[in-house]
């Protein structure tokens, strides 16, 4: 019987076996391995290592509400605010008072005509602070109008939607269009082809929801910028600026509404119009504020209050903005357009 071999005899891999040493390409081969298994387990661990110090670590993020939370939040704000019913205008008052602020009146629709909105999409948002921002939000409307065919009109509950809206049809070609063709009738009203509105929603956290701080506004797209300066209830109004230049706001508010900018924008200034989305119907309110300390005095801010026409009798919104304008060559100028967005919680 063979002698058994004690440890100290034993084989290791670079022992010559049988008078005969392994070439040096099988020796090599064996490091380069030895040496590959090395640092895979050395980066393996420090994988690790880093993995469970990121979940012991507390997070350091002051971002406030997850932007998918803002999104979502604001895609449903933006659909219930642009489809009403003057049939059903209850319906709507209840809707949006869920998503407003406790005391906040953030209905700017003039209870007649009947829309509808769908497929809301985020095109943008702007924080402002860790629980504020305003959401850019574009949506597929279907505006109707008032059918005047007695035939094809049933009695309304209240008043028939010729009484409620004016007797002229939306116009086919206002606004961006959208593919979608015009759903069927329903009884007093005419549909029309779809078509896509950008609106602006202003949210912020209150007791753990997000909710309106302010009416949502049209816009252009992809849409304004959260305002950054003083707020129109911190400003000092200027009576004298306001009466000087409200016919100028009114012409701006119109070249918004049309995109006709070019004689009504400052220099350099960058502005999405309305895209003929709405009609301008009215400036119901301006006001002027003094230069802010420090600022150069040919730049000043405002508030405008204006009503939309939504594809001619399809309803009505009223939108406020905040406006900054520049005066060049002796003229003021549009410099810049963007929603107001109430006060803070």
């Amino acid at each position: 019987m063979p002698a058994r071999r004690t440890s100290s005899q034993r084989q290791t891999a670079f022992d010559v076996v049988d008078g005969v040493r392994e070439p040096w390409r099988t020796r090599a081969r064996r490091l380069v391995v030895l040496a590959a298994l090395t640092v895979l387990t050395v980066l393996g661990a420090v994988d690790v290592t880093v993995t469970v110090a990121e979940w012991l670590r507390p997070s350091t993020s002051t971002s406030g509400v997850a932007d998918e939370v803002l999104d979502g939040v604001a895609e449903g704000v933006a659909v219930d605010y642009l489809s009403w019913d003057a049939w059903e205008r209850g319906r709507r008052e209840q809707v949006l008072r869920r998503w407003a602020l406790p005391g906040r009146e953030v209905d700017g629709w003039d209870g007649h005509g009947r829309q509808s909105a769908d497929s809301a999409t985020v095109l943008g948002r702007v924080r402002q602070g860790d629980e504020q921002a305003v959401v850019t939000v574009r949506a597929r409307v279907v505006p109707y109008a008032p059918d005047e065919d007695p035939e094809s009109s049933e009695q309304a509950p209240t008043q028939s939607p010729s009484e409620q809206s004016g007797s002229s049809s939306p116009t086919a070609g206002s606004g961006i269009p959208a593919a979608e063709p015009a759903p069927t009738d329903l009884p007093g009203w005419r549909a029309y082809p779809a078509r896509w509105l950008v609106v602006a929603v202003p949210l912020a956290e209150h007791d753990g929801r997000l909710l309106l701080t302010a009416p949502p506004a049209l816009v252009g797209e992809p849409g304004t910028a959260a305002p950054d300066s003083t707020p129109p209830g911190q400003a000092v109004s200027d009576d004298r600026f306001t009466r000087d230049t409200r016919a100028a706001v009114q012409s701006f508010m119109d070249a918004f509404a049309t995109g006709d900018l070019d004689f009504v924008r400052a220099s350099r200034a960058r502005i999405a119009s309305l895209e003929g989305a709405a009609t301008l119907v009215e400036l119901r309110q301006w006001r002027g504020m003094q230069a802010s300390p420090g600022a150069p005095p040919d730049q000043r801010m405002g508030v405008a209050t204006v009503v939309w026409r939504v594809a001619e009798n399809a309803g009505q919104l009223t939108c406020t903005y905040r406006l900054s304008l520049h005066r060049q060559d002796d003229r003021w100028l549009l410099a810049g357009i963007d929603i107001d967005t109430g006060k803070a919680p």
